[in-house]
């Protein structure tokens, strides 16, 4: 009883600003916890009953070295980006992997929470989605935390970012 009563008094986290954003434009999400260091990607989708490839990374890349010019891609977490091809379609001279160290500057992420629902709304970077994406009802993004998604339809998402589809592998 005293366990139950404790469980029960439990904190709910703290929303992140992101699932504000959310909530604010009224988009139905599923907050889930991801333990992917000690379970693993394929073991914790399947635990949790869904496709791996619906679980999205949030790639930020920066185009011709250039301190301003930044572009978000995101893809199924199993999936390899290649860079010329994207370049190519985004019309760049070339695009880098943003220095994982000046991610929180560039970003206001640390490396593995960075999402493109904040990424857009606070720093309105352009945001792109693998076309393999498009098979997918609902996919999962951070929500800004390391450890922590949000599931949602992937076409509310798309709408929010205001993203395109790109192919992002040959």
């Amino acid at each position: 009883m005293e366990e139950e009563l404790r469980m029960a008094k439990k904190k709910k986290e703290k929303k992140t600003n992101e699932e504000r954003v959310l909530d604010q434009n009224n988009i139905e999400y599923i907050e889930t916890s991801y333990n992917w260091l000690e379970k693993g990607v394929l073991s914790e989708a399947n635990d949790l009953g869904i496709e791996v490839d619906s679980i999205l990374k949030t790639i930020v890349l920066q185009a011709n070295k250039d301190p301003k010019d930044y572009v978000v891609v995101c893809l199924p977490i199993t999936k390899e980006i290649n860079l010329k091809l994207v370049a190519k379609q985004l019309r760049k001279k070339q695009l880098h992997l943003a220095d994982n160290k000046k991610l929180i500057n560039i970003t206001g992420y640390v490396h593995g929470a960075n999402t493109p629902i904040g990424i857009h709304a606070f720093k309105g970077f352009p945001i792109y989605f693998d076309e393999r994406t498009k098979s997918f009802d609902e996919v999962s993004v951070s929500s800004g935390k390391v450890g922590r998604s949000v599931r949602l339809k992937l076409e509310d998402l798309v709408n929010l970012v205001d993203g395109k589809y790109i192919q992002v592998e040959e």
